[in-house]
């Protein structure tokens, strides 16, 4: 008897043993499970930390202390979504729509980015054989950005021929592609990149929105895959459905020349460039994208040209909402290239129009960082102002007949 009493207290003290070491086990894997999720989620915070950071006691620390525009959008921010105010606008309808060329990115280095990378594809890549259509519409594009002039059309030109330039190319490579170019450097700048060109204090403005519960959508005349490989490192939470820009078609690659309701994706597939323009989304077709993209009406529009007119107008006329419209200003000639008869034209614009002009000169106390600085120096060339180099051609020009030879690109 006392044998079996032994033999069942043995059994008890193993099994408790076992029910402790297990219980350690467990509480270490699940300490492993949580300290690795930890890191996994530390990790994707500090890769998703924003080229430009901004300060949440200090919102607004790249304008002036006395910036008529961040005393006029705090006002607003505040009245819109305070539930106790009449102005009290629900987090869903808090719709922000951007322009991003000129805006929110410099469009003087010295022209558009999408403008460049086209000029640079066509008439510098080697690796791509261009059309003498496309080559001719490089040339008109090198002469705007000589004269700052820009002749009727080319702006449709543009974009039909841009798509063609990247015909066949996966959207991974494109994206590749723009990424690689913006590592270049920005002409009539020094210690500065394309792909930071872009507005600080801008930057600020749209992260206050975001901060405060508005849905910031990009609405702009440039390429949409070109600005999907752009906007994250400065706006790692704008996903891509938030980006709209022109629009070019896009394609199963094993596709060919069959109608997308005639071909079946096959397991071999990847979506490459269509190379047809579907719409460039500038002017009245600004508010015609966001109707069918976004399918409200903004309450906030951000633009800086008569592109962007539609869109503000668009926003603040016939709203339900109060609304507002800011419109950018080119009139400093000393840390941008500025272009005053530009900046006098859009004061008068905004005071016809109801909408808010905003001084570059007067308000902001920097445009693209303390090491980034106006090259007045800077004298216009093909070979500078598309990045020339190992890969340039020997002679540009040649598919339009031109005997161009450049030296400096050898």
């Amino acid at each position: 008897m006392k044998r079996s009493y032994l033999s069942i207290m043995a059994a008890t003290l193993v099994a408790l043993l076992v029910l402790l070491v297990g219980c350690g086990a467990n509480n270490t894997a699940q300490q492993g499970t949580n300290d690795a999720a930890q890191k996994t989620e530390e990790t994707a915070t500090q890769a998703a930390e924003p080229a430009v950071a901004t300060d949440p006691a200090n919102p607004f620390s790249m304008w002036t202390d006395d910036s008529p525009t961040v005393k006029l959008v705090q006002e607003y921010v505040k009245s819109v979504t305070d539930e106790a105010s009449p102005d009290f606008i629900p987090a869903e309808d808090r719709i922000a729509t951007i322009d991003w060329d000129g805006t929110l990115f410099g469009e003087l280095d010295p022209i558009y980015f999408d403008w460049n990378m086209y000029v640079h594809r066509v008439l510098w890549d080697s690796t791509y054989t261009p059309t003498d259509e496309q080559v001719a519409v490089a040339h008109d594009i090198e002469k705007v950005e000589e004269t700052r002039k820009f002749p009727d059309g080319l702006e449709a030109q543009h974009a039909k021929y841009l798509a063609e330039a990247f015909k066949g190319m996966s959207i991974e490579d494109f994206s590749k592609y723009v990424t690689e170019f913006g590592q270049t450097d920005a002409p009539k700048f020094t210690g500065l990149k394309r792909k930071d060109a872009y507005y600080r204090p801008m930057v600020e403005l749209v992260n206050y929105l975001h901060d405060n519960g508005f849905e910031c959508y990009v609405v702009s005349g440039t390429d949409r895959n070109v600005l999907r490989a752009l906007i994250p490192e400065y706006f790692p939470w704008m996903d891509n459905a938030h980006v709209k820009g022109s629009v070019s078609t896009v394609k199963a690659s094993g596709q060919k020349g069959e109608d997308g309701l005639e071909y079946t994706w096959t397991v071999d597939d990847k979506l490459v460039e269509g190379g047809s323009l579907v719409i460039k989304d500038v002017k009245a077709n600004k508010p015609s994208i966001i109707a069918t993209e976004i399918g409200k009406q903004p309450v906030v529009s951000l633009g800086n040209s008569s592109g962007d007119s539609s869109m503000a107008n668009y926003t603040i006329n016939n709203n339900k909402y109060k609304s507002l419209a800011l419109m950018l200003c080119c009139d400093d000639t000393e840390r941008d290239w500025g272009e005053l008869d530009k900046a006098e034209k859009m004061v008068k614009s905004c005071e016809e129009n109801g909408w808010h002009a905003v001084s570059q000169k007067d308000e902001w106390k920097t445009f693209f960082g303390d090491e980034a600085k106006i090259d007045k120096s800077w004298e216009y060339s093909s070979a500078k102002a598309n990045q020339a180099g190992p890969n340039a051609r020997e002679t540009v020009y040649a598919a339009a007949g031109q005997e161009q030879e450049l030296a400096e690109a050898a």
